[in-house]
């Protein structure tokens, strides 16, 4: 049965994977198997940085972390008092609703591309008008890391994201913080791990430095080629957001993994949306399954 959760990457071609995991292996042998510094490993912390700075974070520091969700709660830790909150879009990434509820914020929270879950795409002005809501921006980067852009970073800025979409059975996240913040979020991490997997690392290394990611992207754009010819609707290379024309159809999307739009809400709104999530299906499976129900 065809999975549209999109919360896990599914790709048809397993020679890539193999070969991605054998060339961590041959080249970095027993250094991606031990422990490393808490910040992250050098080379593929030099190749997150790159790629952030691209993007307009180039004078953060950049740490790995396990996933979005344990970012967001460094986050927490180091920047929110009792009754203080973060203040999402809506709709928005499911991660952050947890820091969502409260009166007083003191960050907002933005994804400038391809805005999880209904593709939305910031221009430089609502970046800025964000930038005046609370006294820091979290900018969650997790899809603009291969194709979008930040048109405008706040000065008092901290990026956020997840590396999962970028290559099957990669489980990593990142952070990107002021540079006189670093001890605090260090003291943090090691209080909790000492490092997240120093395989994992070299894992995103190899796969960008190889350019498999960049083939998972093609595979994933050919999916979002498949969907936009079947459905009216917002498609990303990652997920659609789409309004089902009749409660039938969407119970068809929602018992195959699709998500009800008002997960993604901080209010219970945009319940008459699902998103269907790409990175699970393949080309194949989402050509087939469309055509056969009633759109």
């Amino acid at each position: 049965m065809i999975d549209l959760s999109g919360s896990w990457l599914k790709l048809g071609d397993t020679d890539l994977v193999k070969a991605v995991h054998e060339t961590v292996v041959k080249e970095f042998g027993m250094k991606a198997l031990q422990y490393t510094d808490t910040a992250g490993a050098p080379e593929p912390r030099e190749e997150l940085r790159r790629i952030l700075e691209r993007l307009g974070f180039g004078r953060h520091a950049v740490l790995f972390t396990a996933n979005l969700a344990d970012s967001l709660r460094l986050i927490a830790e180091v920047h929110l008092d009792p009754g203080e909150c973060i203040s999402p879009e809506d709709p928005t990434q499911r991660e952050v609703l947890p820091y969502a509820k409260c009166g007083r914020p003191k960050a907002v929270y933005v994804q400038p591309y391809w805005r999880c879950p209904d593709g939305y795409i910031y221009t430089a002005e609502e970046l800025r008008r964000a930038e005046k809501e609370a006294p820091l921006v979290i900018y969650d980067l997790t899809y603009s890391l291969l194709r979008g852009e930040a048109p405008h970073v706040a000065k008092s800025s901290i990026a956020v994201g997840s590396l999962d979409v970028l290559f099957p059975g990669l489980h990593l996240g990142f952070l990107a913080v002021p540079p006189e913040l670093e001890p605090y979020y260090l003291s943090i991490q090691e209080g909790a791990y000492l490092h997240v997997s120093t395989y994992m690392q070299y894992l995103f290394y190899v796969a960008l430095r190889s350019g498999a990611v960049h083939e998972v992207f093609r595979a994933l754009q050919r999916r979002q080629a498949v969907v936009k010819e079947r459905l009216v609707g917002t498609a990303t290379p990652y997920f659609v957001w789409y309004k089902p024309p009749s409660q039938r159809l969407r119970d068809i999307f929602l018992n195959h993994g699709a998500v009800p739009g008002s997960a993604h809400s901080k209010t219970g709104e945009f319940g008459e949306y699902v998103r269907l999530g790409l990175t699970s299906a393949t080309e194949e499976e989402l050509a087939d399954f469309l055509s056969k129900i009633p759109l």
